[in-house]
């Protein structure tokens, strides 16, 4: 869920000891608006009380920001499911998530990494997180293929999901979107790792393809070289 929305580690984790004021805020149950198609192919907001099986069949899932870091309040993020995709579909995430809280708390202020166990409320924490990654990266042998497990951390799924969609084709402003970034931050930037492989692949031989191009600047003299002709 964290890879598709691009969340902050303090949107759907919480910290043992937290600052007393912090921008950044946890994405609640309420916070989340889930959708089905009608028999036009619309989408149409399920209802507070829809069932567990309406919310695990969802077809799009939305996250309403209402005070997080750098969000407009009252903006959305939206992504619809991903047919056949299982445990890898961001909107069945949300939907189990959002079925184990109902089944706890109707209030509506629950966090997303809120849980119920043996021993009572629990929330799923930075560290768990964080490890769970590193456990991940470590069993897909990660540095095998140079990444260096010290660099996998929890903020490697922002910039993952940042990483695929620039990836997948979709502009700048859509990317800081989904990512919540101010129009005018550059900041994102930094999420779009640009020594991945896929980035430059094929790059030198569409530049080896260039068979010629001048100068138009002018040449102030014959010694000045910034006219030549490259062949």
């Amino acid at each position: 869920m964290r890879f598709y929305f691009l969340l902050r580690d303090g949107e759907y984790t919480t910290k043992a000891r937290r600052k007393k004021r912090t921008r950044t805020k946890q994405f609640r149950d309420k916070d989340v608006t889930l959708f089905k198609r009608n028999n036009l192919g619309m989408l149409r907001a399920l209802p507070r009380n829809a069932s567990d099986e309406d919310i695990m069949t969802a077809d799009a899932a939305t996250l309403r920001i209402s005070n997080q870091k750098s969000g407009v309040k009252g903006a959305c993020v939206h992504h619809e499911a991903i047919p056949g995709a299982g445990l890898a579909c961001p909107v069945r995430a949300i939907g189990r998530r959002i079925v184990h809280i109902r089944q706890h708390s109707k209030s509506g202020n629950a966090f997303l990494c809120a849980y119920w166990d043996k021993v009572g409320l629990g929330n799923v924490t930075d560290n768990n997180i964080r490890f769970a990654i590193k456990f991940a990266a470590r069993m897909l042998d990660y540095e095998a293929r140079g990444i260096p497990l010290d660099r996998v951390d929890t903020h490697s799924l922002r910039s993952g999901g940042a990483c695929a969609l620039a990836l997948a084709g979709y502009k700048d402003r859509e990317i800081m979107k989904m990512g919540r970034w101010s129009p005018t931050s550059t900041s994102f930037m930094e999420y779009i790792q640009q020594q991945l492989s896929t980035f430059s692949a094929g790059m030198s031989a569409n530049m080896s393809k260039v068979a010629m191009f001048t100068n138009m600047e002018g040449a102030i003299d014959r010694t000045d070289t910034r006219t030549a002709t490259i062949q």
